[in-house]
């Protein structure tokens, strides 16, 4: 790559895919994951590593702008335990006046290279935030394997309330497994391609394809919904994968 060329979005994704996979980050049980959601899907992080925690990677290329930024650092370090921002050279000034205590900064050069300027610090989420990170069927699990009945088409927001009550720890571990399982079969899926392939020419692997746009149970992303006063017993209440909804009457 010549020195007046700066790699892309996709190159950038991939390098710091091999830097965290040439690491010692990542074990047997860890999952990389692709455009993640978070925040009732108003946040994707580029990168996440799930393994012992869940770090998060924002990448600004040299096309990117740093307009979001302020709001996906305030986003991602509420969902993540460890956030790192990649940024084209140019950004490193800019960012590093931004960014608040705790938050990682890895910069690139226009050759690739990428360098940590400020490592991330690990921190551990609310309650809240851990158990947005879960699906409602995930929750309920979580709720039955700690003894907890959950009543019979209890909302969401009702399993989230109920969750409230166990341990940050537990919750914690929790959402990491969680997470882990809902995308370790992609995960596996770019490894093989990664092999076959290398890793940029892989990426695409992580991309849904038309088949595969319908979510199953485990890899339905976590929508929070308000809570309604409608009765349980309601006539028209259908158990939705993501809580009770009134059922639409088609005439």
């Amino acid at each position: 790559m010549s020195n007046h060329t700066h790699p892309s979005e996709m190159r950038l994704k991939a390098a710091v895919i091999d830097r965290l996979l040439g690491g010692s980050h990542v074990d047997k049980d860890a999952v990389i994951i692709s455009e993640m959601t978070v925040a009732n899907w108003t946040r994707r992080a580029d990168v996440v590593l799930a393994n012992g925690t869940l770090w998060a990677f924002e990448i600004k290329s040299n096309s990117d702008s740093l307009h979001r930024l302020p709001g996906q650092i305030e986003a991602f370090r509420r969902h993540f335990e460890k956030f790192t921002i990649v940024a084209a050279e140019r950004f490193e000034t800019a960012i590093y006046n931004m960014m608040p205590e705790g938050v990682g900064l890895w910069i690139v050069d226009a050759q690739g290279r990428i360098t940590q300027r400020v490592p991330p610090r690990q921190t551990r989420l609310s309650k809240a935030a851990y158990i947005s990170l879960m699906t409602a069927a995930e929750i309920k699990q979580l709720l039955s394997a700690n003894g907890i009945a959950a009543m019979k088409g209890a909302s969401r927001s009702r399993l989230a309330e109920m969750a409230e009550n166990l341990p940050l720890s537990d919750l914690g571990e929790a959402a990491r497994n969680a997470v882990k399982r809902r995308h370790r079969r992609r995960h596996n899926e770019f490894i093989i391609r990664k092999g076959q392939v290398g890793t940029a020419e892989a990426m695409p692997t992580f991309h849904r394809t038309k088949r595969s746009q319908h979510w199953d149970e485990q890899e339905r992303p976590s929508v929070q919904l308000p809570e309604t006063a409608i009765p349980i017993d309601h006539p028209l209440l259908v158990n939705a994968p993501a809580g009770p909804v009134l059922k639409r009457l088609v005439r």
